[in-house]
């Protein structure tokens, strides 16, 4: 009996041990990305924290406030820091500029005992995901029999959007001549955004699932009522204008236009 009772016991006290691992651990901290918000860092006293920034991320210059109460190491030639206090409840403001981004960070440390200190901070960032999932579904398209007569090493998946997330097509990638567009629900209008930002409608037909755009360009914007989506090619020749990161959409005023943010 009393070797059952021990048997049991230590059963128990493993599926506790399974069940805690595989739980989420609040010492790692997941952050959304956002450019216009400061993001507080839990530090503790003998705690080292690692910040960690985008994957292809590497940081430039790292400028804090009091560098005599923290620790603040990041690792060369990449988009992770390292922070720790040097004293408790040490507290300061930490600038940092990437080969893509810029962050605000306000480090809190506490005392050694605080279980509230993180081991890990991750930034995660939204439109990476989206922009991720949108060349998954391109390459997977790409291989319709309908495109069979194109050669796939010259398909080009390179596109991001910004706008209204309701009009962005499932899928959209060129051949170096036509633009191929797939879209979940009613098919938007179709502008290629040229000269001086100003838009034209496109010429455009169905082949199977897709929308084809006899032509390729740096922008797209696409519409529905009041609503739109800017869609980058961003291997596309940026000559004729330049590619920027914000979205906007042209204002209609007449025949003219103008920069919307």
């Amino acid at each position: 009996m009393m070797r059952r009772s021990l048997l049991a016991l230590v059963a128990l006290t493993l599926f506790a041990t399974a069940t805690t691992s595989t739980a989420a651990d609040p010492r790692i901290r997941y952050i959304t990305f956002n450019n216009n918000a400061v993001v507080t860092v839990p530090a503790g006293l003998g705690v080292s924290t690692m910040i960690q920034l985008g994957s292809s991320e590497v940081i430039e210059t790292i400028s804090a406030g009091d560098t005599a109460s923290w620790s603040i190491v990041p690792k060369k030639g990449s988009g992770i820091l390292f922070v720790k206090p040097l004293r408790e409840k040490a507290e300061t403001n930490v600038n940092i500029v990437t080969n893509q981004r810029v962050y605000a960070l306000l480090l809190k440390g506490s005392a050694a005992a605080d279980l509230r200190a993180a081991f890990q901070v991750r930034f995660k960032y939204p439109d990476e995901d989206v922009n991720a999932r949108l060349l998954a579904a391109a390459q997977e398209s790409a291989k319709d029999p309908l495109l069979k007569d194109l050669d796939p090493n010259r398909l080009n998946y390179d596109y991001v959007f910004k706008g209204d997330t309701s009009l962005k097509p499932r899928v959209a990638f060129d051949d170096g001549t036509h633009l191929y567009l797939e879209f979940p629900d009613e098919i938007p209008a179709i502008f290629v955004v040229e000269g001086k930002r100003q838009e034209s409608l496109v010429n455009l037909r169905t082949q199977g699932k897709y929308v084809v755009v006899d032509k390729i360009a740096a922008q797209f914007t696409l519409r529905a009522g009041d609503k739109w989506l800017c869609l980058y090619n961003r291997q596309a020749n940026r000559q004729s204008f330049d590619l920027i990161e914000d979205a906007y959409g042209p204002k209609r005023l007449g025949h003219k236009e103008e920069r919307q943010r």
